[in-house]
């Protein structure tokens, strides 16, 4: 009788994280049935956008410390 009560409760806690896996709105990027291939391109993916905007921030700060310097230059 106990291990059908432990196999019961294990049965619903897997569908339970199931359940909010699916049914969040944040739901996690990698999948049970990502290939080992798709999950690297994911992750390059994600690392070169991660890139771009660290780039464009520098870009900017660049451009702020330059305009910065031409106002002090005018004054």
């Amino acid at each position: 009788m106990s291990n059908t009560a432990f196999f019961a409760v294990l049965i619903v806690l897997i569908f339970g994280i199931l359940y909010v896996m699916k049914s969040s709105d944040n739901p996690p990027e990698t999948s049970i049935n990502q290939t080992p291939k798709e999950y690297i391109e994911m992750v390059e993916q994600k690392k070169a956008a991660r890139l771009s905007v660290e780039q464009s921030l520098q870009q900017g700060e660049e451009k702020r410390r330059q305009a910065v310097q031409d106002g002090e230059v005018q004054r």
